[in-house]
């Protein structure tokens, strides 16, 4: 489609008086000459040359003035080139202005007040007020659910323990404080003042809470407090896009969410940019292929609790092609590298060996008579293994992560594997092999538990099967399951983490004062000038006196100064991988039951990645991402199951639209809960203003005419200079073509007809009659009358 622009609008006008300039003189001049009639004065055969002569007529007409036999070979050229330089004028006007156009462009940068922007989309809408209840925890000898709380770290409750038995009891006189000391509220928000838009550690909030209290009056003496209450919002994950929702920037391209109270520059009438600094907390996912498969048949008939046959588990090439050496990861310093790669290669490499043992394709290591793991491997590159369906509805149709690595193979059936069912076809399983034996794959891919000490260097990891969409094998549609059709549903080993990072976010707003006319332009890693101008992170460091099962870790940006405390350890660096443990146990994320402490930047992120790592077709969730009953998410998700690398993303989007529903952020450019009435932040902006600007290639013929004058006009300069031409010359040419001077001069009596001046052959001959009606133009005599037009004949 063409866009009309104002160029266009002023060329359409030139090309209409063009148009004009050329209709109208042939119209007036053809009146003329029905008025000018055969008998007419000198002067007056001269005036209407005059006009004829300046028409297009003798071109259309092919008259006189344009026949060229006879005529001078010069004058034939530079009457020709006259002709073509005003045809070339002409176009000029029509399509210089065409070039023309209005467009928006950035202005200089200029201070601004920001206000606050309201959410009207179901992100504001289910985000209740913020609270003026403050941050609390709660810290335990083990899990924080089932053990005995202490005191935490710079807290001033006292507990005095004793042991009954088996049994340490505890009691607090002065009641447990669960609030958070002065000393650790002052060390984690240090890193950042108001005068900046990143936000730290105390800026997040719970999106959604409820206001309890403790009936047994131990936790903050019986006093309300606030707590985590999860609820599902809208969600974003199939998006593909960055955008703003109530507190948060939402990344559902590569997963991730930033933290915004939103506040934008009102009042240009075109827009405005600029660009921010902003904490993100962002998903790691790396995943590795099995390289096995789960092949089936739809079935022919209707049956909605197993829709398939023919299941088989079938080695392309991780039975066969497995290494004998046990993989080990790289945990020397996990805050610089992660190794999620090894992580995950070792959780695959551990399903395949206890799936190989189960079905005797090869042994493990036996103490007793020394016999290596391995020592037989009876399997080929595409062979297959029977399994027995389970029930559990979408297992292999589906979407789903399965942290126990052993659900696809339904050890518990009468099948495979199952030694005490023989009638059922049961293989001998002579190792023994339970979902026990798989439960330890989690764990040593995460590498920490509950147990293990709290400290910068334990870094969350979850890990994961994830069986992905079913690829469809044979001719048909690839989203619909047909009878007698053959399906293959990948299995990939998957271990995530969690990093803080902050990023340089440029933001468009533009439009009426409403969230939906905010835009992300771009998102990108914020840049460093010198490794000292780097965050400084910094993790509570515990002394190894707690668990990760006991103690929600507190981390944030900090100020230099505390750099050496003893109690804080520190990175500097661009990201900081977040703490926390793995467990299969009980862990199952974000639930509708309410928390026990508020200490959102702490426990969202790893409930977040627990429900992303939780979703399976035979679970609950707060929304369907398993595709078993949203054939959106699950073509998307089929789409991204093609490979691991992408494959790694589904995990981090499910964790991106968890995060964005739990939590928010409440810092902005008026600072925290944008409560001041002016800019805390000096921030910048770029107005969009509306300018002219122009296609220079339409102004070739503008070009072509300025230096055919400038060309012309020197040539002019040089004849005259050259005394070979003038003015005077000139004008004695304009009289002596006057066709009344012409005829004067022949048929007046008087000599010197020729060398009058205007003026006076005007007084001497120029009302002498000439008539015309003849073969031969003949003198009348002077005419003190007006003439009267005469019939005009055709030709």
């Amino acid at each position: 489609m063409v866009t009309i622009t104002v160029g266009y609008i002023a060329g359409f006008i030139a090309a209409a008086i063009f148009v004009t300039r050329i209709w109208a003189p042939l119209v007036m001049t053809f009146i003329l000459s029905g008025v000018l009639g055969d008998r007419n004065s000198a002067a007056t055969w001269s005036v209407a040359a005059r006009s004829l002569e300046r028409t297009h007529w003798p071109d259309i007409l092919r008259s006189d003035s344009v026949k060229t036999h006879g005529a001078r070979k010069t004058v034939v050229l530079l009457t020709t080139l006259i002709t073509a330089m005003t045809m070339l004028i002409a176009v000029a006007g029509i399509v210089t202005p065409l070039g023309i156009y209005q467009t928006l462009a950035l202005s200089e940068n200029v201070q601004t007040p920001f206000k606050y922007l309201l959410d009207t989309s179901p992100f504001g809408v289910g985000t209740p007020p913020r609270s003026n209840f403050s941050f609390n925890r709660i810290c335990a000898t083990g899990d924080l659910l089932s053990s005995m709380p202490i005191p935490c770290p710079f807290s001033d409750t006292i507990a005095i323990t004793s042991t009954d038995r088996n049994w340490i009891n505890a009691s607090y006189p002065y009641g447990y404080d669960i609030s958070i000391p002065k000393t650790t509220l002052d060390i984690y928000s240090s890193g950042v003042g108001n005068d900046t838009t990143i936000s730290n550690y105390f800026d997040i909030q719970w999106r959604q809470y409820m206001i309890t209290s403790d009936p047994k009056k131990n936790l903050n003496n019986g006093s309300l407090y606030l707590v985590e209450a999860f609820r599902g919002m809208q969600s974003l994950g199939l998006n593909n896009a960055i955008e703003p929702v109530e507190g948060l920037i939402v990344d559902t391209v590569n997963g991730g969410i930033g933290f915004r109270n939103h506040t934008v520059p009102p009042g240009f009438q075109f827009g405005v940019t600029w660009e921010e600094d902003l904490l993100f907390i962002e998903p790691e996912t790396v995943c590795v292929d099995t390289n096995t498969t789960l092949d089936y048949t739809i079935a022919a008939g209707i049956n909605s609790t197993i829709p398939i046959i023919d299941l088989v588990l079938t080695d392309r090439g991780g039975f066969v092609n497995l290494n004998k050496t046990f993989p080990v990861a790289n945990l020397t310093n996990p805050q610089e590298n992660q190794d999620l790669w090894t992580r995950a290669y070792k959780a695959a490499w551990m399903a395949n060996a206890y799936t190989m043992v189960w079905y005797n394709v090869t042994n493990p290591h036996n103490d007793a008579t020394g016999q290596s793991a391995f020592a037989y491997r009876d399997t080929f590159l595409g062979k297959e293994f029977p399994l027995v369906e389970s029930s559990a509805e979408g297992l292999y149709t589906s979407f789903g992560m399965d942290a126990t690595f052993n659900k696809h193979l339904n050890l518990d059936s009468d099948g495979p594997g199952n030694s005490s069912k023989p009638a059922a076809g049961g293989l001998p399983n002579p190792f023994k092999i339970s979902n026990t034996n798989f439960t330890d794959i989690g764990m040593l891919c995460a590498g920490a538990g509950d147990g293990d000490y709290a400290n910068i260097t334990n870094i969350y990891v979850h890990c994961a099967l994830m069986r992905g969409i079913p690829q469809r094998k044979d001719d048909g549609s690839g989203i619909v399951f047909e009878p007698g059709s053959r399906w293959s549903q990948p299995l990939y080993a998957c271990a995530s983490s969690v990093k803080a990072t902050i990023k340089t976010v440029s933001f468009i707003f533009n439009g009426t004062h409403e969230l939906s006319n905010l835009k992300v332009s771009k998102v990108q890693p914020k840049k460093y000038s010198d490794p000292n101008s780097l965050p400084l992170w910094g993790v509570e460091n515990t002394n190894n006196e707690y668990t990760l099962g006991g103690l929600s870790m507190i981390w944030g940006l900090v100020s230099p100064k505390h750099e050496n405390h003893p109690n804080v350890s520190t990175v500097r660096q661009e990201s900081l991988y977040l703490t926390g443990y793995f467990s299969d146990f009980g862990n199952t994320g974000f639930t509708s039951l309410p928390g026990w402490e508020n200490l959102p930047a702490s426990d969202f992120y790893h409930l977040a990645m627990e429900s992303a790592y939780t979703v399976s077709g035979d679970a609950g969730s707060a929304l369907d991402y398993t595709g078993q009953n949203n054939m959106a998410v699950w073509a998307r998700w089929q789409k991204l199951s093609n490979s691991t690398a992408t494959a790694a993303l589904i995990p981090n989007l499910i964790f991106t639209d968890y995060a964005a529903a739990a939590v928010v952020g409440t810092k902005g450019v008026l600072g925290p809960g944008n409560a001041a009435a002016q800019n805390l932040v000096p921030l910048p902006v770029t107005p969009t203003i509306s300018v002219i600007r122009y296609h220079w290639p339409f102004a070739i013929p503008a070009f072509l005419v300025i230096a055919a004058l400038i060309f012309f006009t020197a040539v002019a300069a040089i004849v005259m200079l050259c005394r070979r031409h003038n003015i005077g010359r000139l004008r004695m040419h304009l009289n002596q073509l006057a066709p009344g001077r012409i005829f004067t001069t022949f048929l007046s009596p008087e000599p010197g007809a020729m060398s009058l001046s205007a003026e006076a052959w005007n007084r001497a001959m120029g009302k002498l009659v000439i008539d015309l009606s003849d073969q031969h133009p003949f003198g009348a005599g002077k005419s003190d009358m007006p003439e009267k037009s005469t019939a005009v004949t055709g030709y």
